[in-house]
């Protein structure tokens, strides 16, 4: 029992310290002036965060079968498996990337999307013999709230007879086109769990090209915060919580801060925030404590509980209480959408 305890703080904590991250990133990218030479960098330690943060929770965070999701930036991924495919292929790969700059987000699980896009991509460049082309192109369907991956290479191709075979789990034409059925049934097992749809054309001596089409995150349009809105933070890590004050008066919020539950009761004493953000574990008085305080003193406001350790909630409280709920890590962009649902 005490191991497990000790367990879930280490996921908590460890996520802490992965938000810190991601949030600092995002800062970086609003702060510095020549942002495009170094954001590739920035990219990759954003994608190395979330997919850390995946393994620990598979691995022990999440004692719940609850699929933490969050809002993707596929290109990022594309970058960072190219970026990586670069250095092991420079010789035998040539990528073009035809990147959709305002590409929409996708809600989903950072790992599933990585894997994906990384067997699609080890599977173009095993088609090919020599010396060879991978072409990726990214775009938001017109009229339709969904985005599309094209990857399309000059390999070996795949003799028609098999195109309707290459998805299926028992089937595998390593030894003749060089496409591995069992990563494809991966694939396609995914993207349809996102109620996405891939589909292959291709042709022997040519090459291949897949298509996934999956659908976008909703956006909330991005306007100035209404004049007097008023956010108190509580978050017991120092760093963290100027971070996020810093990203937040940046859209004009005003903040208040705490670093525990007794703090946030303190302030509400006095003063009513159009929305309260608070984290789940804080010394002293932890969060979940605090809403129960508040509830029994007939507060009413917005509430954004966020959380290092998603499969422990506590389902005492009314329902409603909590407006929202947002797991770490978490980036600064998932918080701000949350934010403008809740208070514009």
């Amino acid at each position: 029992m005490k191991q497990d305890s000790s367990v879930k703080h280490l996921a908590h904590d460890l996520n802490n310290i992965f938000t810190r991250i991601l949030n600092s990133i995002d800062l970086l990218k609003r702060k510095v002036a020549n942002i495009d030479s170094i954001l590739p960098i920035l990219n990759n330690i954003e994608s190395g965060t979330y997919l850390a943060s995946e393994m620990i929770d598979d691995t022990f965070g999440n004692t719940s079968n609850k699929i933490t999701q969050r809002k993707i930036n596929l290109n990022s991924i594309i970058a960072d498996i190219v970026r990586s495919y670069t250095l092991q292929q420079k010789d035998k790969i040539d990528f073009q990337l035809s990147l959709e700059k305002n590409l929409k987000q996708v809600n989903g699980k950072y790992s599933d999307f990585y894997r994906v896009i990384l067997n699609l991509v080890t599977n173009s460049i095993e088609a090919i013999r020599e010396k060879g082309l991978i072409r990726i192109k990214t775009c938001n369907l017109e009229n339709e709230d969904k985005v599309q991956i094209i990857i399309n290479d000059n390999g070996s191709g795949i003799e028609e007879q098999f195109l309707s075979q290459v998805f299926n789990e028992d089937y595998s034409t390593k030894n003749k086109n060089k496409i591995s059925g069992v990563g494809l049934s991966i694939v396609k097992e995914i993207i349809e769990d996102y109620n996405g749809t891939i589909s292959v054309s291709s042709e022997v001596s040519k090459g291949s090209e897949f298509t996934i089409t999956l659908n976008s995150a909703p956006i909330l349009h991005d306007k100035p915060a209404q004049s007097g809105k008023t956010i108190l933070l509580a978050e017991d890590e120092d760093i963290l919580r100027e971070l996020l004050t810093e990203l937040l008066q940046s859209y004009d919020y005003s903040i208040l801060t705490a670093s525990n539950g007794i703090e946030v009761l303190e302030i509400l004493k006095v003063r009513t925030p159009d929305l309260l953000i608070i984290d789940k574990k804080m010394p002293e008085m932890d969060g979940l404590t605090c809403l129960h305080e508040m509830n029994k003193a007939g507060y009413i406001l917005p509430i954004v509980l966020a959380s290092g350790s998603p499969s422990e909630f506590d389902e005492t409280l009314p329902n409603n209480f909590i407006s929202k709920i947002i797991n770490k890590p978490y980036n600064f962009e998932e918080l701000h959408s949350l934010v403008k649902e809740l208070i514009g």
